[in-house]
């Protein structure tokens, strides 16, 4: 004040203007330049660990003290704190008393008459409740649920807006006391230190930390509207303060760490299980991925290899094999069949199996599809024409195939080469027509020489001349009669040796089983041959000359049996099976019979178990012509104490009466 009365002593001596200038810069300076010396600060009363006093003393503690330490050393001024109810700090700051008011929460119509900073902070609000030793505590059961401390910003808003629902205490500590009297059920302070402390202080036994609760706090600073200076230094000594990382370690020592601190000290063990959960199944997951990778590694491996192995199982089967559809298109062929066919693959696999077949055969193969895509297996012996005309011979064997991923049905066809094995058979039938012919040399040489006899006593007959005309031409007569009788022997002889071209025809069982008892009669004159045929009745269609080999082999084998003497019985009857007819020939003998465990090994070839004599191929070329009529051969026992062989031929059923149609 001295320096300001120096120049009113000496007004006479100086310019007007240069008093001028010294009042415009006095004015300039800003109103609180000589209050930046001292901040004057405004904190509520008992609000920890915001703003408090302990008990006895008059420095103020605290959050917001801190901070405003902080702050006013920015801006180099030393602050002063004032305590004071919420009234009373306002009304201060609109009388220019304060500088500024921290830790009050203004009403929206409040705002419009100040300036304010707020920095957003999470707090912890922790809560006490009333725990009585006794749990029959009327007192508690009629408690008001909450208690605050009067002034406390922020608090309400968490209780409930319901006044009825809590009461107001001047202090931490007579909330406390209130919830330990059991008059309030719960208190919730910003401080469990402070709580904790004046628990044990006054020993509140009914008094229990229940839990935290995690919450946003606006720490508010109030300025007057009209201290422009003041709002903008405090606003970049507060954004100085946060940039340097003050304000957190003010944070750390009031209101303990960070939100993000507090989450992960939570959240640590359920954070850490989850992750090490996560980095379990990551690292389970990764190793499955890499067994996963070497096992499907493995599988394809194994699937190129039993894929090539069944590629090559195909390529090099010694058969044909054909993968077909519903109309016999070739989808697939092997090498083998490119071979034996003379066909390109290309063009085998653009063909129908069905043009390779004779044309008498299509209708057989058309039924051989039927058969194989309804009833899922079928077969079929057939001939194939070759690329360059030449026929082979082949028997089908198909099934048809169970899962497909084809859009179409597929089946697949082994067809085997059987014209060499044919030939082979054709072969040892011819031998063993030749050797049934020796077998019956003796037997036709004697019937040539009886009427060769009759032939020549009448040729020497008319030779004498003694015979008169009547006489001579009976003579005559029974000579032609006889040369026709060797005739038809020889001729039959000559049918049996001659080549193995089949001519099938309608023909009389009978009278073909009576053929062959006559061309063995010389070796029946000590067997008794019974007979039950009937002319003209059992008609089936055949080669003659082939059937007649078979049952001149069956007698044969009969009469071998019986070592020339016994009894034969031959007889044919009429059966039918699943709805078709069968002629069935029995022939029978009294020799040493066919053991049961032989019956079925008779029909292979070079079986000679139990013979004296033969190569075993007789019984083996009976069995294949019977099979080429469709018909079968069977073993059995015999009433006349040997056995029997039994021969079934399927019926002609459009021929009822007549005799063969084609000449013998």
């Amino acid at each position: 004040m001295n320096s300001m009365n120096a120049p009113d002593n000496q007004n006479a001596r100086l310019p007007l203007w240069f008093c001028s200038l010294l009042v415009w810069l006095i004015l300039a300076l800003p109103a609180t330049a000589a209050a930046q010396e001292h901040l004057r600060i405004g904190v509520p009363m008992g609000f920890p660990p915001f703003s408090y006093q302990d008990e006895g003393q008059s420095e103020v503690r605290g959050y917001s003290v801190d901070v405003l330490n902080i702050l006013s050393a920015e801006l180099s001024t030393e602050p002063r704190y004032l305590v004071g109810r919420n009234e009373a700090l306002l009304q201060a700051l609109q009388d220019g008393d304060l500088d500024l008011v921290v830790g009050i929460a203004l009403a929206e119509d409040q705002r419009r008459d100040f300036s304010t900073l707020e920095i957003l902070i999470y707090v912890k609000r922790y809560l006490f409740v009333h725990h009585p030793d006794k749990t029959t505590d009327r007192t508690y059961q009629n408690a008001i649920r909450s208690v605050i401390v009067r002034d406390q910003p922020y608090v309400t808003s968490i209780i409930g807006d319901n006044g009825s629902d809590f009461i107001q205490a001047r202090s931490v500590k007579e909330a406390l006391m209130i919830v330990n009297s059991g008059q309030a059920q719960e208190f919730v302070d910003y401080s469990d230190q402070m709580a904790t402390y004046l628990i044990g202080k006054f020993g509140l036994q009914n008094v229990r930390q229940a839990g935290v609760r995690m919450g946003r706090f606006p720490f508010t600073m109030i300025i007057a509207k009209d201290n422009e200076p003041l709002s903008s230094g405090l606003s970049k000594a507060l954004g100085q303060a946060i940039k340097s990382g003050q304000l957190d370690q003010v944070r750390e020592k009031w209101l303990g760490k960070s939100y993000a601190s507090y989450l992960w000290q939570r959240f640590a063990p359920l954070v850490v299980l989850i992750a090490g959960t996560v980095t379990t199944l990551g690292l389970l997951l990764v190793l499955w991925h890499i067994a996963l990778t070497r096992k499907v590694a493995q599988v394809t491996n194994r699937l190129g290899v039993s894929e090539e192995r069944h590629r090559q199982l195909i390529e090099s089967s010694p058969d044909m094999v054909l993968l077909i559809n519903r109309t016999g298109l070739i989808r697939l062929a092997n090498q083998s069949a490119v071979d034996k066919l003379q066909i390109p693959r290309d063009q085998l696999l653009a063909s129908n199996l069905k043009t390779l077949v004779l044309p008498r055969d299509k209708e057989k193969f058309d039924d051989f599809l039927d058969t194989l895509f309804s009833r899922q297996i079928a077969s079929l012996e057939t001939k194939l024409t070759h690329f360059n005309g030449r026929r082979i011979h082949v028997e089908f064997v198909a099934a048809r195939l169970r899962r497909s991923s084809e859009e179409e049905r597929l089946a697949c066809c082994f067809a085997r080469d059987l014209t060499k094995r044919k030939l082979m058979e054709r072969e040892l039938i011819a031998s063993e027509r030749l050797a049934t012919i020796g077998k019956i040399a003796a037997g036709v040489a004697h019937e040539v020489n009886n009427p060769i006899g009759i032939i020549l006593a009448h040729a020497e007959d008319l030779i004498s001349g003694e015979l008169d005309d009547e006489e001579s031409r009976e003579s005559l007569t029974a000579i032609r009669r006889n040369a026709l009788r060797a005739g038809n022997i020889t001729r039959a002889l000559l049918d049996q040796a001659s080549s193995d071209v089949s001519s099938r025809a309608d023909l009389d069982i009978s009278a073909l089983l009576e053929e062959c008892l006559h061309f063995l009669k010389p070796r029946l004159k000590k067997i008794s041959v019974i007979r039950h045929l009937e002319m003209e009745q059992y008609w089936t269609q055949g080669d003659w000359n082939r059937l007649q080999q078979v049952f001149i082999n069956l007698f044969l084998n009969a009469i071998e049996s019986m070592s020339g003497a016994g009894i034969i019985r031959v007889s044919v009857d009429r059966i039918d099976k699943n709805g078709n007819g069968w002629h069935r020939i029995r022939i029978e003998d009294s020799g040493k019979g066919i053991p049961a465990h032989q019956r079925r090994r008779i029909f292979d070839p070079f079986y000679t178990e139990g013979k004296s004599q033969g190569v075993g191929l007789g019984l083996f070329v009976v069995a294949k012509i019977i099979g080429n009529h469709n018909g079968r051969v069977f073993a059995d026992d015999s009433e006349l104490g040997g056995g029997t062989i039994n021969v079934e031929l399927p019926v002609k059923v459009e021929r009822e009466n007549g005799n063969p149609s084609v000449d013998r």
